[in-house]
Parts: structure tokens; sequence; C-alpha cells
């Protein structure tokens, strides 16, 4: 009995090692998240600018894709992921419960701004909010020059 879970364990072990490696390193998986929500910010900017016809359905799916964006961020930035092409700063590291705690923050906002949003005035104020939520972290947490 004792050999079986031994051998099931090894099983589980391995089939968790090839998910990760499916699934690629935490620097692309980030950069990719950060990059979709620059689009989804970038939609939104320009419905609120009137640059894109308002369309409160598609507001909220952008929104709810930065939701998602910002629950999945702080896994994506496990221990030892700061070597390779990043602009991710140490003082994440350092400060990870804080780093935590601005991603919950985006996602909450997103999350309350799905709900509120019924005209192009209304999407201005949530742009705004999410957006320095965005500006925010990147002040401190991200390099300048990239």
């Amino acid at each position: 009995m004792r050999k079986t879970a031994i051998a099931a364990a090894g099983v589980f072990l391995i089939s968790g090692l090839a998910v990760l490696a499916q699934q690629g390193d935490p620097i692309t998986q980030r950069q990719n998240l950060m990059k979709n929500n620059q689009e989804q910010l970038r939609l939104l900017t320009g419905m609120s600018r009137g640059q894109v016809p308002f369309n409160a359905a598609t507001a909220q799916a952008a929104l709810q894709r930065i939701e998602q964006n910002a629950q999945q961020t702080p896994a994506l930035f496990p221990a030892g992921s700061q070597q390779g092409k990043t602009a991710a700063l140490p003082v994440i590291w350092e400060r990870k419960a804080d780093f935590d705690a601005r991603a919950a923050k985006l996602q909450q906002d997103a999350r309350a701004a799905q709900t509120g949003i019924t005209d192009q005035a209304s999407l201005q104020a949530v742009v705004q909010r999410v957006g320095q939520n965005c500006g925010g972290c990147h002040e401190t947490y991200r390099r300048k020059d990239s």
C-alpha cells in the first residue's frame, strides 16, 4: 500500500510539472496578461472619450477580463521569477503582500464597475479609477524604461 501511495504521489507530481511546462514561464504569462489589460483599457478609454461607440455590454466584458486578469496576477509573480527579460522590479517580492493587495483592489474595482456603467460619463469615472490602479502599481513595481 505504501508503494502505491508513493507511486501515486510521483504520478501526481509529474503530471503537475507537465501542466506547468505546458503553461509556459511566468514571465511570458504575466507579460501576455498585462498586454491584454492594456488592450482592454485602450478599448475602454476609446469609449470613454467618444473615439469608439459606447456599448455597455462591451465595456462590461472588458472590465470582466481585467477582473479575471487581476485575480491571476499574484500567482504569475512566484519567488525566483524576477530573472530574465522582465520589467518587474525586485521590490515586488520584497513587498509581495502589498503587491497582491493592489491586484485584489484592481479585481474588486473592476468587478464593482461592471454594474455601474450606464453611459459614456459613468464609463469615464470607471476608466479613471481602474487606470489609477494600474498606474499606481506600475509606478512602484515596474521598471520605468520598459
